[in-house]
């Protein structure tokens, strides 16, 4: 039986923000428990440090809703699929026993998040293998949910967050060395740049329009929906 609902795995501490934060604050608002487990630290970003970046992952972690949030404490600039890289994943389903696992889509700009969709599937299949040893009890979650970084792909289904979207952008500014131009002494970078914001607006508003609804976030299963009952299904248009 699982212990929390869902476990979200992210390379860098804002990646998941990005990528699924009203999906995430939705399901806490449901009364869902849910995980969120950051790879690296950060140490490598151009602008702040890997300490502030802890903090104001714990502040977006509050907005957010989630039960707790983890780091696995890997090398920011190189995650890697690599033997201990993945025990340290399946220790982590193994301890939460999620019921769901959201992770990275596998195509992205940064290699980190790209290596990460990798290791996050591989650690969540090694820890349903019986004999795969970590000193806890193999578990496998129901489900497995690729999110959107940077890169794109044509949704499975899509969620509505329209209700959600400003506690969302909220979670994402708590990172305000990342995002905001002003917050950090440091060089100016692609996300402190108003097109960085414009864009991460454009796309949810975007995959919205989709279903019918002012904002939205797109969410790809590599496996077949199973409906017991059509008549529940939502449709946007006919």
């Amino acid at each position: 039986m699982a212990d929390v609902d869902v476990l979200v795995f992210g390379a860098h501490p804002d990646d998941i923000e990005i990528g699924c934060g009203g999906t995430v604050i939705k399901l806490s608002d449901a009364g869902r428990s849910i995980v969120l487990v950051d790879m690296v630290r950060g140490e490598l970003g151009t602008r702040g440090s890997a300490q502030i970046r802890e903090q104001e992952a714990a502040a977006a972690a509050e907005i957010l809703g989630v039960t707790a949030r983890d780091n696995l404490g890997l090398e920011d600039g190189n995650v890697r699929s690599t033997p201990e890289a993945k025990h340290k994943v399946a220790e982590v389903v193994r301890r939460w026993k999620p019921q769901m696992v959201f992770i990275p889509y596998w195509e992205d700009r940064h290699p980190d998040h790209a290596h990460a969709s990798v290791l996050a599937y591989e650690g969540t299949f090694l820890a349903g293998l019986h004999r795969y040893e970590t000193g806890q009890e193999a578990y496998r979650p129901d489900k497995l949910i690729y999110y959107m970084g940077w890169g794109e792909f044509e949704p499975t289904f899509i969620v509505d967050i329209a209700d959600q979207f400003e506690r969302k952008m909220e979670a994402i500014y708590a990172y305000s060395t990342q995002f905001k131009s002003d917050a950090s002494p440091d060089p100016q970078t692609r996300l402190t740049s108003e097109e960085t914001d414009w864009f991460m607006r454009s796309r949810m508003a975007h995959y919205g329009s989709l279903i019918g609804t002012r904002y939205g976030e797109g969410f790809l299963i590599r496996d077949r929906l199973a409906v017991e009952d059509p008549l529940s299904l939502n449709f946007s248009s006919f």
